[in-house]
């Protein structure tokens, strides 16, 4: 979750422009799992990746846990240079002109583009290319499309680790974070909290080379690292090593923590998460809402976010619904915590920021006894509720959003 909290923040340098307001009004959203059938009933499509050319090449060196291959042939023009080249579309421009990048921020900003530019058949593709991976579309049989990618590695979500080991048995399973987040000792809250898969080995992405020979040659290697980065670096060195059976956990072990959260019943894979506070899920935090049990809701922003004042005008996404204010910075001596310790406490930030585990922490030290974390914050259910399927009513917990972020 924090590459793509990450990612999209990297795209709000480009001007404040409405995130979803335009959904279904000048372009058509289609989700990736419903992607297939779509284009079989719209004949004639064309399919348009507005990445850059290094994520479209599997190049990117800046970022490689976005090389991930490409929808093959597709059409590719960059947001960045689309606003000059979009008249060599004109050809297409009565055509079903389907639309993604890697997290649909992109794709949304092209789709209107080219909605003002007199297009009319768009659809942009929710929750982006990650989202094939993620939920297993790019490994299935489509008449209509095909990921088409040059890595030589393998690319696995969560699940299909899972459903992989379950069917021909274990990885050997190398962990590249540093040793303090792989025994649990880091200073961060939020590094101490991600847990490690119990039956890895901690080989630091920095010492990778002087330790090939405690990597056994005849079994499949899974590498995972914190999000997603320096994995693809390691398997591509690996496999120049002679090593065959390589595959990365996409986005890392954040990708596996949002994954353990939003999954019940035993993993596959044993995993050992050290917290003494709660991550809530969005779909866990909307049923425990919804329960209507005494509990607070605290919003750990501070006052110029919480009041959509903050001169980042990305932050500035209204409040969660019922949510009282008290930044992360007075919890400590705050007046306004519940008195009963005993009722659960359910606290927020606009992401996944550190302090908002450190926040965690504290209010476990003063004695609050059912203490959680909201996973992905306020962001994370407007974007969840605009790009995943059947998520539409994680929008209705987000109120006062000013409207060039609606």
């Amino acid at each position: 979750m924090r590459r793509l909290f990450v990612y999209l923040l990297l795209c709000c340098t480009q001007p404040a422009t409405a995130q979803f307001k335009n959904d279904n009004v000048k372009y058509t959203t289609v989700f990736p799992e419903d992607l297939c059938k779509t284009l079989q009933t719209h004949p004639g499509y064309v399919l348009l990746d507005v990445r850059s050319q290094g994520e479209f090449d599997d190049t990117l060196s800046s970022s490689p846990g976005l090389n991930i291959g490409h929808i093959k042939d597709a059409f590719h023009i960059s947001i960045q240079e689309l606003p000059a080249r979009w008249k060599e579309l004109i050809p297409y421009k009565d055509k079903p002109l389907f639309i993604y990048c890697s997290h649909s921020q992109r794709s949304r900003r092209a789709s209107r583009m080219l909605a003002d530019s007199g297009f009319s058949k768009l659809f942009n593709v929710d929750g982006g290319l990650t989202n094939f991976y993620l939920q297993g579309i790019a490994q299935r049989f489509c008449a209509g499309f095909a990921i088409a990618t040059t890595l030589p590695y393998k690319i696995l979500s969560p699940g299909q680790l899972v459903e992989n080991i379950r069917a021909h048995g274990p990885y050997f399973i190398i962990d590249l974070r540093n040793d303090s987040a792989f025994n649990g000792t880091a200073l961060s809250e939020k590094v101490r909290s991600e847990g490690r898969f119990n039956q890895s080995v901690n080989i630091p992405f920095a010492t990778l080379n002087e330790s090939l020979a405690n990597i056994p040659r005849d079994k499949p290697i899974m590498l995972v690292d914190e999000y997603g980065n320096e994995s693809p670096v390691a398997a591509q060195s690996l496999i120049t090593k002679g090593f065959k059976d390589v595959s990365i956990l996409i986005n890392g072990i954040d990708e596996w923590v949002d994954y353990s959260i939003n999954t019940t019943g035993k993993s596959a894979n044993e995993y050992t998460a050290s917290r003494n506070f709660n991550l809530l899920s969005a779909e866990e935090f909307d049923k425990q809402l919804k329960d209507q049990k005494p509990l607070t809701l605290i919003d750990v922003r501070s006052n110029e976010e919480f009041t959509n004042q903050s001169k980042n005008y990305w932050e500035n996404i209204g409040q969660v619904k019922n949510a009282i204010s008290i930044p992360a910075a007075e919890l400590e001596g705050s007046s306004r915590l519940p008195q009963s310790k005993n009722n659960p406490v359910i606290i927020y930030a606009f992401g996944d920021p550190e302090y908002v585990y450190a926040a965690a922490a504290t209010l476990k030290k003063r004695g609050y006894k059912n203490v959680s974390v909201l996973r992905g914050g306020i962001w994370y259910l407007r974007w969840a509720s605009h790009n995943l399927k059947g998520k539409e009513y994680l929008n209705d917990w987000v109120i006062n959003v000013p409207e060039q972020n609606q």
